[in-house]
């Protein structure tokens, strides 16, 4: 077996547990009285579904965080809101953190096991393409970017990283420091309406001009490369 080789067998006992609770989050947030995608064009809605739970209201929006990333349609930034909106700050971040990073990871796991057809299969060949190139070629400024800035296909780009040859080290640093940013603005948004401090809305517009000027930037780098 090569230095970075995965046999068989290991593959399957990775891809297994993934597929098993990958699966298992469907069948529980999926309940055939509500219509699963389009309660994510209505806040209102998607709160309302996820109270209905009761107690386990706050799992069942973990699951969604989970699985939004795997889910192409599902917004991300509309769940943190509605989370924030029904648990607070605090515990909306703690739980959207940990199932959204966990969501990465599968993502990242599953292309890596499964390879690029199964990649080109979820995302789709042009968008794989689109964005392998960048990923491939020395520039993980453009991954952590993509990640932290809100205008990108950051849960996309997980899968897309997957079969980049990206270190699992460099791809979880990444994770942990890129990805909380925007689920905190997110949640600071959902937990306190627009009833913003004036500091808060100097801060988020400074954050946005910030945001803008990298996004800028990622897009001559990208362009430049095609």
């Amino acid at each position: 077996m090569k230095k970075f080789g995965i046999k068989k067998i290991t593959i399957k006992k990775i891809a297994f547990p993934i597929v098993v609770l990958l699966i298992a989050a469907l069948v529980v947030v999926m309940r055939k009285d509500y219509d699963f995608i389009s309660l994510f064009n209505d806040m209102e809605a998607l709160k309302e579904y996820i109270l209905s739970f009761g107690n386990l209201a706050p799992f069942i929006f973990g699951v969604i965080q989970f699985l939004q990333v795997i889910i192409s349609p599902i917004p991300g930034n509309i769940t943190t809101l509605a989370g924030g909106a029904l648990f607070g700050f605090w515990p909306c971040i703690l739980i959207s953190s940990i199932s959204i990073i966990l969501g990465s990871i599968a993502a990242f796991s599953l292309a890596r096991i499964f390879g690029r057809p199964f990649v080109e299969w979820i995302v789709g060949r042009e968008r794989v393409a689109e964005h392998l190139d960048a990923l491939t070629n020395n520039t993980k400024i453009i991954f952590v970017l993509i990640i932290l800035l809100p205008f990108f296909p950051d849960d996309i780009i997980c899968f897309v990283a997957g079969v980049s040859g990206m270190s699992w080290g460099f791809f979880l640093l990444t994770m942990l420091l890129a990805r909380p940013p925007g689920l905190i603005v997110s949640a600071l948004v959902g937990s306190m309406g627009l009833s913003l401090p004036v500091w808060v809305w100097v801060a988020l517009a400074v954050f946005a001009l910030i945001v803008l000027l990298a996004y800028l930037k990622v897009r001559n780098i990208m362009a430049k490369r095609k």
